[in-house]
């Protein structure tokens, strides 16, 4: 008995232990699971600012066919952010109807994906269908302004907040929650950035680092009547005429004050020797797209909010993965068109509220017809060509020479350079800006 009493004990001691390290072990499991979902959490917030307009379960459309022409829903930036056209600063999305001073989104993972749900007022709350076995985690997100209040904010930068639970219960989801018995949970933080689409705007109609040759029987008008800009109509790497072109200026301002011609902050020549290991500053072209946009053109193209057409073998903007459509159905990103063309603008391309971006590699041309585009084309074409009738409202800017074919109007437009160079760009994870502690 005595015998027996001493195994007893010892079996339940080491019952002890193995209780203790199995809810350790639980413990654990539903703690990675929580911090793991919001980390997700803060990857797909991200990834939903830079995709194009959705529907309210979150999904992107799939094409520009599935806009609402009269009353075009809102990508995911819109939603949830203001973006002040002026200044770049960032502020949320106010939810005055839904108890909660910022607008929430949501996801739950069922078991095999997730369902998520982004309402303009309210809490989320995702269609939830169990698949397997669970738990079943969830996050909420919000943003919120990334500096306090006493430090002036930064124009471009706002801060998403994540609370992730492993189970779907908005008691254990909310930013005000309390502590629940049970459940795994994680409070993860990080700052995003816009990186512009438009690093430096032109300040005037025309930018161009080499030639500009106007073609007999075509025109060239350039206008600029911006205080701001100081009316500046041309600005030109090489040497440039005057007189082959109409230019409007400020009112009392001789036109020649208007063209700065021969700029050596414009056509930056190539470095030589060449910098060692290669690098694209070595070249004089990379250089001028580089102080133009503020990166690379291979790092421009690959960023998240940029779409990428396809143009070798010519292409026209009313195709169906064209301009048009990707003006409409992905506000705020910027459009680079691969390949020798030419992009053919035969229809009105942007709007005064959502202006475009497009860099091409080869020449841009309008149709046959006069048509208007509003926002910057950058043509890195050898020499541009340009064709028939068309007007830009905003800016043109050759990488190279430019040749004028057609009559071509460029107005220089304020507001369409501070939309493109506050609204237009992909967000980005600001280093050092992530953290798992409360503020």
């Amino acid at each position: 008995m005595v015998l027996f009493f001493i195994i007893s004990l010892v079996a339940a001691y080491t019952s002890r232990n193995l209780i203790f390290e199995q809810r350790t072990s639980g413990n654990q499991y539903r703690s990675t699971l929580a911090f793991e979902a919001a980390d997700a959490g803060i990857e797909w917030a991200l990834a939903r600012l830079n995709d194009a307009r959705m529907s309210d379960d979150c999904k992107p459309l799939p094409n520009a066919a599935a806009v609402n022409a009269a009353a075009p829903q809102p990508s995911f930036r819109e939603r949830y952010l203001s973006i002040d056209v002026s200044t770049g600063n960032i502020t949320p999305q106010p939810d005055a109807a839904g108890g909660q001073p910022n607008r929430l989104a949501g996801c739950v993972f069922n078991g095999s994906d997730w369902s998520c749900d982004c309402p303009a007022t309210g809490e989320p709350s995702p269609v939830f269908a169990q698949s397997g076995a669970g738990p079943y985690v969830a996050f909420w997100i919000r943003f919120s302004v990334a500096t306090p209040a006493l430090v002036t904010p930064r124009p471009g930068i706002v801060r998403v907040d994540v609370n992730s639970c492993t189970r779907l219960d908005p008691a254990c989801l909310r930013f005000s929650r309390a502590a629940q018995s049970g459940d795994g949970l994680a409070t993860l933080s990080a700052v995003l950035a816009l990186r512009s689409g438009l690093g430096s705007p032109p300040n005037a109609p025309l930018l161009v680092r080499g030639s500009t040759v106007v073609d007999p029987g075509a025109t060239l008008t350039a206008t600029n009547t911006d205080a701001a800009s100081t009316g500046m109509t041309v600005l030109s790497g090489a040497a440039f005429n005057p007189a082959i072109a109409t230019l409007q200026t400020l009112p009392g301002t001789p036109v020649a004050n208007s063209v700065i011609t021969g700029d050596p902050l414009v056509v930056l020549p190539d470095i030589v020797p060449a910098l060692v290991p290669a690098t694209p500053a070595s070249n004089g072209v990379d250089r001028m797209f580089n102080s133009v946009f503020g990166m690379w053109s291979t790092t421009y193209r690959e960023q998240p909010a940029a779409v990428v057409i396809d143009c070798a073998g010519g292409c026209n903007a009313s195709d169906a993965n064209g301009v048009n459509d990707m003006a409409l159905l992905e506000p705020g990103h910027v459009i680079y068109v691969t390949g020798a063309g030419p992009l053919r603008i035969d229809a009105d391309v942007g709007t005064a509220a959502n202006p475009v971006l497009v860099v091409a590699e080869g020449s841009v041309e309008f149709g046959g017809a006069p048509q208007t585009l509003r926002g910057v084309l950058y043509s890195r074409a050898a020499t541009w060509t340009t064709a028939n009738a068309g007007t830009v409202q905003g800016a043109i800017v050759a990488e190279q020479d430019l040749r004028i074919q057609g009559n071509q109007n460029l107005v220089y437009d304020a507001d369409v350079m501070n939309r493109l160079r506050n609204l237009s760009g992909s967000f980005v994870k600001v280093p050092g800006g992530w953290r798992d502690f409360a503020p």
